[in-house]
């Protein structure tokens, strides 16, 4: 039985004429037209999705993320021309995302039952499964962690170069190629399993990163729907947002992304911390951590809200177990994986900010003030430029963060956490559209579900990135991105809907 939340159970309020709340916004953006999901059956929703699923990977054997060389063979392919293989694929996933807003108008009334949930995740995910990955080569650098682990070495002494010429090594991406990695030890042992279970086959390895990655995807279906429920939320649009998006089935299931299995942890996590359970959801945000850093932003998120309600020396106590239990657990798995503390020395943690691309709006606007600096005749050093405005940016988007969670309460821990993941994401110096799901994934379960941005963010953000993982804006394309960033920025705040953000959150 499907739960709903119809308009009419909320509560009216009395506003001045002209202004406008949370709740009003709620209302007039973020609902379903009216008997629209009546007019666009499920199930027309659901074949159009499969149809550009199965379409993406079958025209994507010479253009996707596949390995190299290109004889290797994942799900049956056509032979196509450079050109017309990128038609047909960005037709392909137009019809992905076509019929994910489909099933979102379903999933806004109310009528996104957990079956037709797990159908379309099917459907829409098996070829993805299956087939060639796309938009990202992170997959091959998986299986090299795992096989540098497999052989004794390790991944955060050694990069994959040591692993040989080979398909392995020329299916990674060249700048990866030479990096230790920037992972934590649980997932270095988790990659180790897959290695172990691939065998000596390149596609099956891929295929076992991709299993460890769907086992996290199943484990969202299941643990979303009890978090929205806490939070008052429709647990189908939570899924639709989170799991069934383009953003989400391309990043988990095609390409296999850890960011998965760590937001799965998180998940768990806050289940436990929405129980009360806050030591054991410390547990859980440190074992995510092992797998990436980001995840210890839920470990001070649910510390604060506990300090809220204590007093005196009782915050001393809870500040202490806090940072024990987080302790013991990132110095027992790194004990037990035996890799020792290489992965959160100063130099690993400044690899996944290394790479400077233009999908990062930060990078955008540190390129278009050089460019200005220049047409004014200034002499700036354009990489001093640079790095000066992206940390800065970086240093801003932090502070934003902390004062997230300082202000956070227990009764919105889970919109804090979402909202600083996704601030820590949009101003990092690196930004890849995986991401993006931090933030998504942990807002679904709450009332920002229904926001707008979100929803074309989950459809859309993958585009940043070609199908071999290439980024799209380059160039001189800072001159329109940087623009659009700095207006939007000034737009969203003169406009006062961070306010509505805030609360909502």
């Amino acid at each position: 039985m499907t739960t709903r939340f119809p308009r009419s159970t909320r509560r009216a309020t009395v506003t001045p004429p002209g202004s406008r709340t949370a709740r009003d916004i709620d209302e007039t953006e973020h609902t379903a037209p009216a008997h629209l999901d009546r007019l666009i059956p499920w199930w027309i929703a659901v074949a159009v999705g499969t149809l550009g699923a199965a379409g993406a990977v079958t025209v994507s054997w010479r253009i996707g993320s596949g390995p190299r060389p290109v004889s290797h063979g994942f799900w049956p392919h056509v032979a196509l021309s450079y050109v017309d293989a990128h038609v047909l694929f960005y037709v392909a996933t137009a019809l992905l995302a076509l019929g994910w807003l489909g099933v979102g108008v379903h999933a806004l009334a109310g009528r996104l039952s957990s079956r037709r949930a797990w159908t379309t995740l099917a459907l829409w995910g098996t070829p993805l499964a299956l087939g060639t990955p796309l938009f990202s080569r992170d997959p091959y650098s998986y299986v090299a962690i795992g096989e540098l682990a497999r052989r004794g070495l390790s991944p955060f002494r050694v990069a994959p170069a040591a692993l040989g010429r080979g398909d392995l090594l020329s299916s990674i991406a060249l700048v990866w190629r030479h990096t230790t990695s920037p992972y934590g030890p649980l997932f270095v042992e988790l990659a180790r399993a897959s290695a172990v279970l691939g065998g000596r086959s390149l596609l099956t390895q891929v295929i076992a990163v991709r299993v460890i990655a769907i086992l996290a995807v199943v484990t969202l279906m299941i643990v979303l729907p009890r978090l929205a429920r806490t939070s008052g939320v429709d647990p189908g649009v939570a899924r639709w947002l989170a799991v069934l998006s383009p953003l989400a089935l391309y990043s988990s299931v095609s390409t296999a992304h850890n960011d998965t299995l760590m937001l799965a942890v998180m998940m768990l996590a806050l289940v436990v911390a929405e129980r009360g359970w806050w030591r054991g959801a410390v547990a859980l945000f440190a074992l995510a951590a092992t797998i990436k850093l980001p995840a210890l932003a839920g470990t001070a998120v649910v510390t604060v809200a506990v300090l809220r309600d204590q007093r005196g020396a009782t915050r001393w106590r809870t500040v202490a177990e806090a940072t024990a239990i987080t302790t013991v657990v990132l110095a027992g798995v790194t004990w037990l994986a035996g890799w020792g503390w290489g992965w959160l020395s100063p130099a690993a943690l400044r690899i996944p900010t290394e790479l400077r691309v233009l999908t990062t709006p930060s990078v955008d606007v540190a390129h278009l003030l050089v460019a200005a600096l220049h047409a004014v005749g200034s002499g700036a050093p354009s990489h001093a430029v640079v790095t000066l405005v992206l940390d800065a940016i970086e240093f801003a988007a932090g502070a934003l963060a902390l004062v997230v969670v300082a202000r956070t309460r227990r009764a919105r821990q889970v919109g804090a956490l979402g909202t600083a993941l996704l601030v820590v994401a949009l101003g990092s110096p690196t930004l890849w559209p995986w991401y993006l799901l931090w933030g998504i994934t942990v807002l679904a379960v709450t009332p920002a579900q229904r926001s707008r941005a979100l929803a074309g963010v989950a459809m859309l953000a993958m585009w940043l990135v070609g199908p071999g993982g290439t980024p799209m804006i380059g160039g001189d394309g800072f001159y329109v991105v940087g623009p659009l960033v700095l207006g939007a920025l000034a737009w969203y705040v003169a406009s006062g809907r961070w306010r509505t953000w805030w609360g909502r959150s």
